[in-house]
């Protein structure tokens, strides 16, 4: 009877294994697949010029009462010139005046005195004067030396500044170069392609514009983390894009064949995730990398739900079963596997 339960126990044994090999290698398999296909399918970009930044620009600023620069922040390109509309709709009277250090940030708890001296002793850039009820323009020439700066500006009316009435100038270096991708969603939770090679790019910043589009019918995004180098996951997307603006969010258009677009700036080399925001999407798998100036190489395997495990892995995962159930079976009907030859007894005994 021993050598019986033995055998039993060793069917039962490749039973336990078939499981095994179901429940551990299955869930690992799936993002390893996943990574080679990413690794095979790089997106090539369509178009590669370069783009010259428009030479002049028109921007409004208005206030209206409340102590706000609206809006508050300016984004312009160095070898741009600028005119500023200023439009004061409220009662009071204001100024317009814009440091010309573009790394400093001017504390809140000055005093109008200590505000004063500052521009005294740092002559400004602008400097203009925001009657009540007025429109004014001033220009400003935005050079080179000026790229990469922050420049506030303010009212130096007595406590208008502390009370919030300042913002900033965000000058950026000129874009070299300018790329364009063509991404696709599938109903399957797929970006088509879920990885864009822009590891060409040697100067920055770089212009990257986005077409996305669909090949189902289900709603999607393309969202694209704006820190190079970073992983996302599905736990933590919300509260990440809560606190860091996505570069940009594109909605997938609702008809098949047309796509919307977004253009980004890049600013320095990495690897830049995109990601499907609808609500379990990015969980099952919708994800993707832009190479940026780096080699284009899977950066990490993302933990994914089984749902989304390609149909060849189900198909061995269940053969493995299979075969351990048959062997688990047979063992229970005739206490061994596989049965005796002839001349032995069912115990192996001639």
């Amino acid at each position: 009877m021993s050598r019986r339960r033995t055998l039993r126990r060793g069917a039962v044994a490749s039973l336990i294994t078939a499981v095994l090999i179901l429940a551990v290698v299955l869930p690992l398999a799936a993002p390893i697949a996943r990574a080679e296909r990413a690794g095979q399918e790089m997106g090539r970009p369509h178009v590669a010029s370069v783009s010259a930044a428009a030479p002049h620009v028109n921007v409004t600023i208005t206030t209206n009462g409340t102590p706000a620069f609206v809006p508050d922040v300016l984004h312009v390109t160095a070898g741009q010139n600028l005119t500023i509309t200023l439009n004061n709709s409220g009662a009071y009277n204001h100024t317009f005046t814009m440091a010309s250090n573009g790394t400093e940030v001017l504390p809140l708890n000055w005093s109008p005195a200590q505000l004063d001296d500052y521009f005294a002793t740092n002559p400004p850039i602008v400097n203009a004067s925001m009657p009540a009820n007025s429109v004014t323009d001033v220009n400003l020439t935005v050079n080179a030396s000026m790229a990469g700066g922050d420049f506030e500006f303010v009212s130096l009316i007595p406590y208008q500044f502390q009370a919030g009435l300042y913002g900033f100038l965000d000058v950026t270096p000129p874009v070299s170069s300018s790329l364009t991708f063509y991404v696709n969603a599938s109903d399957t939770y797929r970006f088509l392609p879920d990885a864009l090679n822009a590891s060409s790019v040697t100067k920055f910043p770089v212009a990257i514009n986005v077409f996305f589009g669909t090949v189902g019918v289900l709603s999607h995004t393309f969202t694209l983390s704006p820190l190079p180098n970073y992983n996302l996951s599905s736990s933590n997307y919300t509260t990440f894009f809560g606190q860091h603006a996505p570069l940009v969010s594109i909605p997938v258009p609702t008809t098949a064949g047309t796509y919307n677009n977004g253009t980004v700036v890049i600013t320095a080399p990495g690897y830049y995730e995109y990601i499907c925001t609808i609500t379990g999407h990015f969980a099952n798998g919708m994800f993707g990398f832009l190479y940026v100036g780096i080699p284009t190489v899977v950066p990490y395997v993302a933990v994914v739900s089984t749902a989304i495990v390609q149909s060849e892995i189900l198909i061995g995962g269940g053969v493995l079963l299979a075969i351990g159930l048959v062997l688990a079976l047979a063992a229970t009907v005739t206490g061994r596997v596989p049965p005796p030859k002839p001349g032995q007894d069912k115990f192996g005994h001639y």
